[in-house]
């Protein structure tokens, strides 16, 4: 039965690390796929600003990640993947989150050029 109750103990704090975790790298996505997205956007400045937001953040919630960039001719799409820290003593277990935003690029078009 002790082993039940410590692995409860622990589920509670280690869920929330997960969430916190999923939540700052939902928004370094979002700041990825915005910056990416806007009109002439240089190659590359959505990774720039996603890992820019995560390096700020600090290491407490996120101990280590990785930001991808994909860009269209229409859309740009940011991936964010980091792990949380393990709270529960568990072998094999790493939790991990993984977050893709796909946002629009901004154009301007003409009746011409749609």
């Amino acid at each position: 039965m002790f082993p039940v109750i410590v692995a409860l103990l622990f589920a509670g704090p280690q869920l929330a690390l997960w969430y916190f975790a999923r939540e700052a790298a939902d928004a370094a996505a979002q700041a990825g796929a915005r910056a990416g997205s806007v009109l002439e956007a240089p190659g590359g400045v959505g990774q720039e600003a996603a890992d820019d937001y995560l390096a700020r953040l600090g290491t407490g919630a996120i101990t280590r990640y990785s930001v991808s960039e994909q860009t269209t001719g229409t859309t740009v799409s940011v991936h964010v993947s980091a792990d949380v820290p393990n709270v529960i003593p568990l072998p094999g277990f790493s939790p991990t989150v993984e977050v893709t935003v796909v946002r629009g690029r901004e154009r301007f078009t003409t009746p011409d050029s749609p």
